[in-house]
Parts: C-alpha cells; sequence; structure tokens
C-alpha cells in the first residue's frame, strides 16, 4: 500500500478569485499566482487511482487569515467525508489569532481532523519556540495522539517560494520543548535527519518523523539510502 502522506487541496474558487486573496494571507501571496498549479479533491483522486496511491493525507496550507483558513479546513473535511477510504485530513491552525485559532482547532479535532499542520512559521509569524503560544495546541495533539506537521527550511541552498527560514535550530528548540507530541517535519526536516547522528539529538527526537515531499527539488535520490543508513 502506497500512502502520500504530505498533500494540499485548495478549493477551486480561492485560485479563481486569487486577486482577492493574495492581498489577504501572507502565505498565500507567498506560494501561489495567477497560474499556479493546484488541486481539488476530485483532481486529486484521479491522480491516486493513475498512479497507484491507496491513501493521501491532505494538509492546510498555514495561512495567516483566519478567514481563508477555516474556509480551506472545511473544504478539507468535506473532501474527507466525500472520500472517507482515500483522503486523510490534518487541517491548517494560526497560532498568532489567539481564542479563535484555539476554538478552530478543537472543531476541526470534532470534525474529524487527524491533526494540524501544515505550520509555515515565517510566513504566519509563529515564533515556534514561544511555549505559551503553541502549548494549546499541542496539549490536544498529545491527548488525540495526533502530530504536528512543521515546515522545515533548509539552512543552506537555493531559494524558492515559502523556503522561509525555520532551520534546524529553531525546530530542534521546538521539538525540545514538546518532546512528547508527535511531530512530523516536512521535506526531510531542514536536514534534521542527519544530525541524529548526534546522540544528544536522536535521544530528545523520539516522536519525530519526516515526510519526504518535495525531494526531487531539494536533494538528490539518494537521499533515500543515507537516511536509511542513519536510522
Amino acid at each position: 500500500m502506497i500512502i502520500d502522506s504530505h498533500t494540499h487541496l485548495i478549493p477551486p474558487d480561492v485560485i479563481e478569485n486569487w486577486s482577492h486573496y493574495v492581498s489577504r494571507d501572507a502565505t498565500f501571496a507567498e506560494l501561489f499566482h495567477r497560474s499556479s498549479k493546484t488541486s481539488t479533491a476530485e483532481q486529486l483522486i484521479e491522480a491516486m487511482n493513475k498512479h497507484g496511491i491507496a491513501i493521501s493525507v491532505v494538509l492546510g496550507m498555514g495561512w495567516t487569515d483566519n478567514s481563508l483558513n477555516e474556509y480551506v479546513n472545511d473544504y478539507l473535511l468535506e473532501s474527507s467525508r466525500k472520500y472517507p477510504d482515500k483522503i486523510v485530513p490534518v487541517t491548517g491552525i494560526v497560532p498568532s489569532s489567539g481564542n479563535q485559532g484555539i476554538y478552530e482547532a478543537e472543531r476541526c479535532l470534532s470534525a474529524g481532523s487527524r491533526g494540524f499542520g501544515e505550520i509555515h512559521a515565517y510566513s504566519q509569524s509563529n515564533n515556534l519556540i514561544d511555549f505559551d503560544l503553541m502549548s494549546s495546541y499541542m496539549v490536544m495533539l498529545k491527548e488525540y495522539d495526533y502530530p504536528l506537521i512543521v515546515h522545515g527550511s533548509e539552512p543552506v541552498g537555493h531559494q524558492y517560494p515559502g523556503k522561509g527560514n525555520t532551520g534546524p535550530n529553531v525546530l530542534e528548540s521546538f521539538v525540545t520543548k514538546f518532546p512528547d507530541v508527535k511531530i512530523v517535519l516536512a521535506h526531510w526536516g531542514a536536514g534534521l535527519p542527519f544530525y541524529e547522528l548526534m546522540p544528544e539529538i536522536s535521544s530528545t527526537f523520539t516522536n519525530v518523523l519526516y515526510d519526504s515531499a518535495a525531494t526531487t527539488l531539494l536533494y538528490r535520490e539518494k537521499v533515500f539510502e543515507v537516511v536509511e543508513k542513519i536510522a
């Protein structure tokens, strides 16, 4: 069985109304332009059937605008209800929005969300190492035994839209503050698998997982072999 653990869905009318959202949401402005290729639930299912993907985990996008975050979350949850054997929803959060963000996270968990993310700390202006900012969300995740998915930023190499600056130091500090919660560090976690050769890192990262999304844009294919040896 093949599971794609990192996909995104965008409601079709969001890209159609690009100019409306680009001025409201920093993450949207960073990642999307008028000709951006996005996927609806139906397009994702078609691609999954074509390529033999059994299940896709669909993530939020780290929006900055609460209304856009809630709208996309509704679409993810609706898509999972429409394709319950194919789509697993992980909904977005806006930690900087105070109680409104916490209420939205609680609502999504009650509606069937299986975790939170993807966090884009840079565009969302989230200080991941601010314990008070993130603790309410992490308590919820620990209670449900669900993960948080965090975008990782390589400290070297080429720039690309959405890269951000959430590098190994920030991610390591964040994991250290919440060692008992499952955390998925996206895009090979800014290279942190290689630092798990250090005993103090591997002993702290016992609840950390990595996804390989965007591998072909970041690393040579050999990265799979190298990380497998480290593990």
